[in-house]
């Protein structure tokens, strides 16, 4: 087919267009470094069961409530996806072993990139990450300062009584952290209906926030550097894969039995149009734009994908690369990608299209990636709720009474460890770049994100794997009409599709007890096979 030259889009100074519209340099809405795995830390975490058959705690309420509805003109995340973002702050405070894995995740890996976390906001979960461990740093430094003091002038007078006070005065210091822990943050900030994404603290240091910075712009980018197998990082589990081919070089019949021309177009418009189409959704907080995939193994010899060798990728990618994506072999490939919403964040179905031309035959193909609700172990925020003060004090003090020999014991060498973190990350960060300067071949691409990992495997709410397989269902068929609408203004014969039309209509969801849908065991169609099914699928 023949490719146009894109044009200057008058309206927008500076940006290509193609076929009259500018092309997505990054996600739109229709409405208002190492691989840290962390699978593991949650372990710690675990007091309540996973394998309950209650609705998830989490989602007791439903963004399809006009209270809860997000404002189809606005641009913030704070209502979309507040919910997750705030279970996983939630776990930062209350296990800082979570906590440090969510700093190595995201500040650790200064070289690689940061899958987007999709209903997540990354930057503030991070954020609150880093307030967590500074206030546990504040704490041992005034225990250690306390434990030296106290050791010190007991032994130069040759009494136990500065000891006894030590003892009283750290059991205030760690009975005062937990009650700044307890109520400041979690009670004030983070029970439901009072987290604000923007209330997190900013970090201290100008190297860490200049790293948020642009992990924040790559959440937001439309260029997604991976690492692994699947292109898809951050989008969760594959539950559906189809496609059409389709002749687009015999075009249509005339009443007079004469075959037409078909009318040529590019895979650049062939994609707007489909973009056009999913941002015509009636879905909350359907976010739609085109993406740029390409493995973290292949983008040291491109400026435009990686600026410097020694730094991160970039956070977007241009007009021309996103058509060079449309090419059928290229390392580096374009997606129509559209995310599906729901339960606040807690519910993201992901589609992801892609159309190629060869020798006037078309391919269009699409995926579904599927990020089912949070884990229970990441929900214990919501087991919480505020004391009155009688009861904050006796709570904050018994904490210190029974923990504050421990935390005395300790504080030294966790302080010692705090201290020297920084020396230890700047002499990693300089021993890869040497070896990235001298021609070690280093995988830029992004591990797994916080959000994907810690999804439940549990069995969903009804309303939920209902919602999970209804977007499927109608993201599919906008995709399908729109193609079709799209061939058929182009002139092409459709009988090749409608052939092939016919097949994907007939297709149905596999029968599931929607009591027994959990994130192992959904699948949609009969290609697809859930990991929970023994049973062999139907054909078509």
């Amino acid at each position: 087919m023949e490719e146009r030259r894109p044009g200057l889009d008058p309206g927008v100074p500076g940006v290509s267009s193609v076929n009259g519209h500018s092309p997505s340099v990054g996600w739109t809405r229709s409405m208002p470094g190492e691989s840290h795995d962390l699978r593991a830390e949650p372990a710690d975490v675990c007091v309540i069961s996973g394998g309950r058959s209650e609705p998830p705690d989490g989602i007791s309420e439903s963004v399809g409530e006009p209270g809860n509805l997000a404002d189809r003109h606005g641009n913030s995340l704070d209502e979309t996806d507040s919910e997750t973002t705030r279970y996983l702050a939630a776990v930062t405070q209350l296990k800082l072993k979570y906590a440090r894995a969510v700093v190595r995740h995201i500040v650790g890996g200064s070289f690689r990139a940061v899958a987007p976390a999709a209903g997540a906001d990354v930057v503030a979960v991070t954020r609150w990450a880093l307030a967590a461990l500074r206030r546990r740093a504040q704490r041992d430094l005034v225990l250690t300062c306390l434990l030296a003091a106290g050791v010190a002038v007991a032994i130069g007078a040759s009494t136990l009584i500065p000891i006894a006070v030590m003892a009283v005065l750290a059991v205030f210091a760690v009975a005062y952290e937990r009650w700044v822990r307890d109520v400041k943050v979690i009670a004030r900030q983070m029970l439901r209906g009072r987290f604000r994404v923007h209330d997190a603290p900013a970090s201290l240091s100008q190297r860490i926030e200049k790293r948020l910075a642009m992990v924040g712009q790559q959440q937001n980018g439309n260029l997604i550097v991976f690492r692994g197998r699947s292109p898809f990082v951050g989008s969760g589990q594959s539950y559906l894969y189809d496609h059409i081919v389709v002749d687009v070089a015999r075009g249509e019949k005339k009443k007079n039995g004469k075959r037409q021309p078909p009318i040529p177009f590019s895979t650049a418009q062939l994609h707007e149009a489909l973009e056009a189409a999913l941002k015509s959704m009636e879905f909350p907080g359907i976010r739609v734009g085109q993406r740029l995939y390409v493995n973290g193994e292949h983008i040291m010899s491109d400026a435009r994908l990686l600026p410097q060798k020694d730094g991160p990728p970039a956070t977007d990618a241009s007009a021309g690369l996103l058509r060079d994506g449309c090419n059928p072999a290229s390392e580096a490939r374009t997606y129509v990608c559209a995310e599906i919403g729901g339960w606040k964040g807690q519910l993201v179905v992901s589609l992801f299209t892609r159309a190629v031309q060869s020798h006037g035959s078309l391919q269009v193909e699409w995926r579904f990636h599927v990020l089912p609700p949070l884990h229970t172990d990441f929900l214990l925020v919501d087991r919480r709720y505020e004391l009155p003060v009688v009861g904050q004090i006796p709570k904050a003090m018994t904490t210190g009474v029974l923990w504050f020999a421990p935390a005395l014991v300790s504080a030294p060498v966790m302080l010692a460890y705090h201290a020297i973190l920084p020396f230890i990350e700047m002499a990693r960060t300089l021993a890869q770049s040497y070896r990235i300067r001298h021609g070690y071949a280093f995988n830029y691409g992004a591990p797994r994100s916080i959000r994907e990992i810690a999804v439940s495997d549990r069995r969903l709410h009804e309303f939920v794997a209902v919602d999970w397989l209804t977007f499927i269902a109608l993201a599919q068929h906008t995709l399908v009409t729109a193609l079709r609408e799209f061939l058929e203004s182009h002139k092409v014969d459709m009988r090749q599709f409608s052939s092939q039309e016919r097949v994907i209509i007939r297709s149905k969801v596999n029968k599931y007890n929607v009591d027994k849908i959990n994130g192992h065991n959904v699948a949609f169609g009969d290609k697809p096979r859930a990991s929970g099914d023994k049973k062999k699928s139907g054909s078509r």
